[in-house]
């Protein structure tokens, strides 16, 4: 039955609010706005009532939904972005992949909740997340207690992250390192150094999968060309490297491959800072490689400022890439050659496994990590144009990684495919 009174509609109006305002009932509203009952009432009623309602902003409320057992559509998404542009890509993919699939996600940055596990538990809970996907979420411990904190009854699901007892996704690292350092062995490199991030990024006390793949790559390289890897006692003894030796042992090789994974100086906050200096300690103390694989693109990036600051040349004196392929790269004074992550690959198939757990009610099991190949770029960072030219007609491949070469910039052509 219709009632004569007018109440003010506040923000977030409820359909109490509704049913004061125009004079109807509560349930008359709910029937109206609810298309498997509106055939009840009257096309006028009903018309009516939605009009006003799209008028003063309503929409049904999540939390008296969920209490009368519908679902939240909410996917939590567990991330730790750093300094590091691919990781703000990634989840912008993820997010529209999900939304794609009808589910919204609510973004955490660990760091935003002082990385305190129970803090962020407590949150996702309070939202009713159906899932949760780590996303870029390292070092190993952090990453255990989040995923041991969890409910086991939630599906997790791991994206570029170091959890390795949840189903996950992440590039396939090892291979395409080891890919990239065969290529700069064909043009001819005899001393080769991979540049790690510093090693007290973060809270880490154990390195990230991330680092210690990238090292047994470009080791596993060295070492079936008949080379030697070296490395100071720490990262021997942290990245675990087979055959790894000091760096003495480098006197006597004519191929070396060394592992600098340095600690972080004072004044030095960011990758592109962490390259810089590091390539200018080399250059003061002599001891300047011919190649420079970079963890990431920012990190060349420094390095290829330090070498302008020194007129160094590039490629001519020093070869340098990075890992990322990112825009800073793509557009630095000598466009990087890099290493693409599988983004889109990694994103749907995070949220494909995901979505799949929770609508066959899966639990959080355990589960295994699946690797994606990456792509390797090659730019003239790390070759001239005839250098690179001649590397192709020579019908290099690599094993595992498909090779693009790209001699100007945004001109890219696949030329070769893995074997």
């Amino acid at each position: 039955m219709r009632r004569n009174r007018q109440k003010k509609i506040r923000y977030c109006p409820t359909q109490k609010d509704i049913a004061d305002a125009l004079g109807y009932s509560q349930s008359t509203v709910a029937m109206a706005l609810n298309p498997q009952y509106e055939h009840r009432l009257m096309e006028e009623t009903v018309a009516r009532i939605k009009e006003y309602a799209a008028r003063v902003g309503y929409h049904p409320q999540r939390f008296a939904q969920l209490m009368q057992g519908g679902r939240s559509q909410l996917i939590g998404v567990l991330v730790r972005f750093g300094m590091y542009a691919s990781a703000y890509e990634m989840v912008v993919r993820l997010a529209n992949e999900l939304n794609r699939a009808g589910y919204r996600l609510v973004l955490i940055d660990v760091s935003w909740f002082g990385d305190d596990p129970e803090a962020v538990k407590r949150y996702l809970l309070d939202q009713s997340v159906e899932g949760v996907i780590f996303c870029n979420l390292m070092p190993y411990e952090q990453s255990r207690l989040y995923a041991e904190i969890l409910p086991s009854t939630l599906p997790v699901v791991s994206l570029q992250s170091a959890v390795e007892d949840r189903p996950g996704f992440r590039e396939d690292l090892r291979h395409a390192y080891s890919d990239l350092t065969r290529i700069h062995l064909a043009l001819g490199a005899k001393r080769l150094m991979l540049l790690s991030s510093f090693r007290d990024a973060g809270t880490n006390t154990t390195p990230s999968f991330t680092v210690v793949q990238r090292a047994l790559g470009f080791a596993d390289a060295i070492h079936k060309a008949g080379g030697v890897v070296v490395a100071d006692a720490f990262a021997r003894t942290a990245l675990r490297i087979p055959h790894c030796c000091p760096p003495e042992a480098a006197e006597n090789h004519a191929l070396v491959g060394k592992i600098l994974y340095p600690v972080r100086l004072a004044h030095v906050k960011t990758a592109y800072e962490n390259g810089y200096y590091q390539t200018r300690l080399l250059i003061e103390s002599g001891n300047l490689p011919d190649t420079i694989m970079c963890a990431n693109d920012d990190t060349a990036v420094g390095v290829l400022a330090a070498c302008t600051d020194h007129g160094i040349k590039v490629p001519e004196t020093v070869r340098i890439t990075g890992h990322d392929d990112t825009m800073a790269g793509r557009y630095s004074s000598v466009p990087l050659t890099t290493i693409r992550i599988p983004i889109e690959t990694l994103v749907k198939k995070t949220a494909k496994r995901l979505i799949e757990a929770i609508e066959n009610h899966e639990s959080s099991a355990s589960g295994k990590i699946t690797q994606v190949p990456c792509e390797l770029i090659l730019r003239r960072s790390s070759g001239t144009r005839s250098e690179l030219e001649r590397l192709v007609e020579a019908g290099i491949a690599s094993r595992h990684s498909p090779i693009h070469l790209e001699l100007e910039r945004n001109q890219e052509v696949r030329v070769i495919s893995p074997e």
